[in-house]
């Protein structure tokens, strides 16, 4: 069901997922829109699965259209022109935008044969820091650091944090930490110019071997890092099979394995990692679970990637769907994004 966000005033600190432009022909997916075509043709709209009203909800967000998503984070969509190399920042509720240098001004881009932006993260809400707020993502073949700090001309690489990034937090709304797909974690201050960019502070060796992508979170004031484990499937290209958790001892600069959340929700994805307290939302969401979208960039692949998402449960270690069924979706493209509207 489509439900006209103007006259239903939606519990807005709640995730949504922004479902992919492309919707297929097939009409009886009934979970997402009714009215498909008419819905997922229309390049204006962006449509949008709320969790709470389990119901999709289309908002007019032209500028969106056929960008990659790079990133969800404070309130705003990282999103990036495939056609040129220019950034935008876009807020889906005001339809506020911030356009940030072009990544193709910086000196590090004609270097790279990919010049793939993987995931970007905001380090506060540029609606409210305008002259204050920093952009941390990870770039290009080697997956380094780069960043954007406001009213800069360009995009900085930080040149001693090394290559293999997975995931970017800001961690109690105040330090930017990054993990290498084996799990080492750095501190970056980008305020600290150095001799040449911003200062890279190892806070933890590698630790993790196994494969797998990395994620970290806050949870409660504690560092959590997650390791999805995927593997090939024959009908989507790949799956996710399993999770695992682990918490940053800081006295003794360890990492231990913990076999649940408790009452904690965590959602991944292309989206800035997110914990939230389950009860909160009055047994819509369930707690110690993980809800995850797909977030490879395989787009060689892009006619079969993109379904890898569901819910796990750390309790029994099932899988379940999400409310809305991306098998709708034969062209999953941009990815299906997990948004946190920022109204804190």
């Amino acid at each position: 069901m489509l439900v006209d966000l103007s006259h239903n005033p939606l519990p807005l600190h709640f995730p949504w997922l922004m479902l992919p432009d492309h919707h297929c022909h097939h009409h009886h997916h009934h979970h997402c829109a009714h009215d498909g075509t008419e819905v997922y043709e229309n390049q204006q709209l962006k449509c949008f699965f709320s969790l709470y009203t389990n119901q999709t909800h289309c908002l007019e967000l032209p500028e969106a259209f056929e960008k990659t998503v790079c990133g969800s984070s404070s309130g705003w969509l990282i999103l990036r022109d495939e056609t040129t190399s220019s950034v935008i920042l876009l807020n889906p509720l005001n339809r506020a935008q911030i356009a940030l240098p072009e990544l193709s001004s910086s000196p590090f881009y004609d270097q790279d044969p990919s010049r793939v932006l993987h995931k970007a993260v905001l380090s506060s809400d540029p609606s409210r820091c305008p002259f204050d707020y920093k952009v941390l993502a990870v770039f290009g073949e080697k997956r380094r650091l780069i960043c954007y700090k406001a009213r800069d001309k360009t995009w900085t690489m930080l040149h001693d944090a090394g290559n293999n990034y997975e995931d970017i937090i800001l961690f109690n709304g105040e330090e930017l930490l990054a993990a290498t797909d084996i799990g080492k974690l750095v501190s970056c201050d980008l305020d600290d110019d150095g001799w040449f960019s911003p200062s890279v502070n190892e806070i933890a060796p590698p630790f993790t071997f196994k494969g797998g992508k990395v994620y970290l979170v806050g949870i409660g004031g504690e560092l959590v890092m997650l390791i999805r484990f995927v593997q090939d499937n024959p009908r989507y290209g790949h799956e996710t099979y399993d999770f695992e958790a682990y918490r940053y001892e800081q006295f003794e600069s360890e990492w231990e394995a913990i076999n649940g959340l408790g009452e904690w929700t965590i959602f991944v994805g292309k989206n800035h990692t997110t914990a939230i307290k389950a009860q909160d939302f009055k047994g819509l969401i369930k707690p110690n679970r993980i809800y995850f979208t797909e977030d490879s960039l395989d787009m060689e692949d892009s006619l079969m990637v993109g379904h890898d998402s569901g819910i796990f449960s750390m309790e029994e270690g099932k899988f379940e769907a999400l409310g809305c069924d991306l098998s709708g979706f034969m062209y999953v493209w941009p990815r299906a994004v997990w948004f946190m509207p920022n109204m804190a």
